[in-house]
């Protein structure tokens, strides 16, 4: 399963650094980005505040890319928006066997062979 042509990358960082996040894919290469709201659970404690349990807010963002951009985006991603910053992201990927209703840049891309211009309509 490693020779995909698509990767889904999914990074997880604080809530309202989705632009940070997707400028740093975006310099890399990436073209877009889905972005969903959530809560982290993962804390060992969380936090109260007047006995309410706080959890924190968490952007998701997922981005399909082409397997060859993979590595340059999430690096410019971790440089950017890292765990070091206060983006505090994490990124990973998944490996994309199909899709459907995706279009892809290389569909953008000039094929091999020139399109046939349409055939005149015979006069009546």
């Amino acid at each position: 399963m490693k020779n995909t042509v698509q990767e889904l990358l999914v990074v997880i960082g604080n809530q309202g650094y989705s632009e940070t996040i997707m400028d740093a894919a975006r310099a890399a290469g990436a073209a877009g980005g889905t972005v969903i709201h959530a809560q982290g659970t993962g804390m060992a404690r969380a936090e109260k505040f007047l006995g309410i349990s706080l959890a924190s807010e968490k952007d998701v963002i997922f981005i399909v890319t082409k397997t060859a951009q993979r590595n340059a985006i999430m690096r410019s991603i971790m440089e950017k928006a890292g765990i070091e910053t206060r983006a505090k992201a994490i990124v990973f990927s998944l490996p994309v066997t199909d899709t459907a209703g995706l279009r892809l840049l290389e569909d953008d891309e000039p094929s091999e062979e020139p399109e046939k211009a349409p055939e005149a309509e015979p006069k009546a």
